[in-house]
């Protein structure tokens, strides 16, 4: 689209009335920029979509050690000793509900599609129990897997301290 501008005053100078000034972009510059735009984003979407997969991994496990973290102040808040319990097989792990002690049963799917649950390991089971001073009675790991193939491996010390680790695809 091209504006033009016919007589008068126009940058510090005098048009006639017989001159045109056109000043715009013509429709093939704007499907030029248009295309280019097309094949920038084409580019970029594969490496936006992996980043997105891998951030909902992170969220999951973070969700996760928040759990264990809320389980441990619990259990020495109202000196009782909390269990967590992990189901590879149904992909989910129960928590209890502080103060009343009802079961929540959670599902790191939920952070988003494809995260799943491949181990916890805590001594012969896959329980994790906090005794009343805030230490864990076996330490141990959970590991969760998206579909991109990233892991993310929890880690519960004896003390009850935890952090992840990150392998990204």
């Amino acid at each position: 689209m091209n504006i033009c501008i016919t007589g008068g005053r126009f940058k510090g100078g005098w048009l006639s009335a017989g001159r045109q000034d056109c000043r715009g972009f013509t429709v093939m510059e704007l499907m030029i920029v248009i295309i280019i735009i097309g094949i920038v984003a084409g580019i970029a979407y594969p490496s936006f979509n992996r980043m997105t997969v891998n951030g909902n991994l992170r969220t999951a496990a973070r969700e996760i050690m928040s759990d264990i973290a809320s389980l441990k102040e619990g259990g020495m808040a109202h000196n009782t000793q909390y269990s967590m319990i992990f189901n590879t097989g149904t992909n989910s792990y129960t928590i209890p509900r502080l103060p009343d002690g009802a079961l929540i049963t959670k599902t790191p799917s939920s952070f988003g599609q494809g995260i799943r649950l491949t181990g916890a390991a805590f001594g012969s089971g896959s329980t994790i129990a906090f005794l009343t001073r805030g230490t864990l009675q076996q330490p141990g790991n959970i590991v969760l897997t998206n579909s991109r193939g990233s892991t993310a491996t929890i880690t519960c010390n004896i003390s009850g301290r935890t952090y992840v680790q990150f392998a990204m695809q």
